[in-house]
């Protein structure tokens, strides 16, 4: 994947517009951040200062969901006390907002001509900016979401909005195929035979590791949008970073924040 070219980056202080309960322990939340919505790219990155007060010093980094005018949007899933306090925040409260970071999906250099975008759980956050370009420019896309159970089933929504004809798998088979969304993935690359597709996925690590794997079997290629913790999302902490194959006998450690978020998924050393 390319570095981001844009060296335009964005701290605004901002308001909340709303902050809505979208499916089980998952929010969706909009605010006004006009430069950054400008800028922002499928699969780049905010970070966000929730609160001043003790106990949350660190940023949070949140994918940009969607953007509409000065507007963009924020889906994210309590795992932790800032995003618990930051479910709990009303229309009006203010956050704190640093971004566009990061690369992103690269679709310039050869448009696929079958988009299959792959999201398990979360992970389809960093999908729905990638789903809205492609869709605006003809790519035929269809879109795999994953899930624990139907309550926490993601986006299914606003992809069949824009056009997506959308595939469901959850863990417990309470909707959709029963089972990994990875099995639906390889059910629908044997009946691609007329289309060269390229698959976009996010989602927890073992399931890129298989998607990966897949997209080697069927000899697509695939890129991926990593989700690794993040301490200053700047480059500098190197505390997100990922083992990368630069060629066949090296690997190097690169950094989440800037080099990625978006790799080439089979440059990822996905057994270290």
């Amino acid at each position: 994947m390319r570095n981001n070219p844009l060296l335009n980056r964005y701290d605004i202080h901002t308001a909340i517009l709303s902050n809505e309960k979208v499916a089980e322990d998952h929010y969706l939340l909009r605010c006004e951040c006009a430069e950054i919505a400008h800028h922002a790219r499928p699969g780049q990155f905010v970070h966000v200062l929730i609160s001043y007060g003790a106990g949350l010093l660190l940023r949070r980094p949140f994918t940009i969901y969607t953007v509409e005018n000065s507007q963009i949007t924020m889906l994210y899933q309590i795992i932790g006390e800032g995003t618990q306090r930051l479910s709990e925040m009303s229309k009006g409260a203010t956050l704190q907002v640093l971004g566009p970071l990061g690369n992103t999906f690269d679709i310039a250099k050869a448009p696929p001509e079958l988009a299959i975008l792959v999201g398990g759980g979360a992970g389809i956050a960093s999908l729905m900016l990638l789903a809205a370009v492609l869709r605006a420019r003809g790519i035929q896309t269809l879109g795999l979401v994953g899930a624990q159970h139907r309550a926490r089933l993601l986006s299914v929504t606003d992809l069949k909005s824009i056009g997506i004809d959308v595939h469901i798998a959850t863990d417990d088979g309470s909707i959709g195929h029963h089972g990994y969304i990875t099995d639906v993935l390889a059910a629908l690359l044997g009946k691609t035979e007329r289309h060269r597709p390229t698959i976009y996925a996010c989602g927890p690590h073992g399931m890129l590791a298989a998607v990966t794997k897949i997209a080697a079997d069927f000899e697509v290629p695939a890129q991926v949008a990593m989700e690794n913790r993040m301490g200053c999302a700047m480059g500098v902490c190197l505390g997100c970073v990922c083992p990368v194959r630069i060629d066949a006998t090296h690997v190097e450690y690169q950094r989440v924040c800037t080099e990625g978020p978006v790799f080439n998924a089979t440059d990822i050393v996905w057994d270290i």
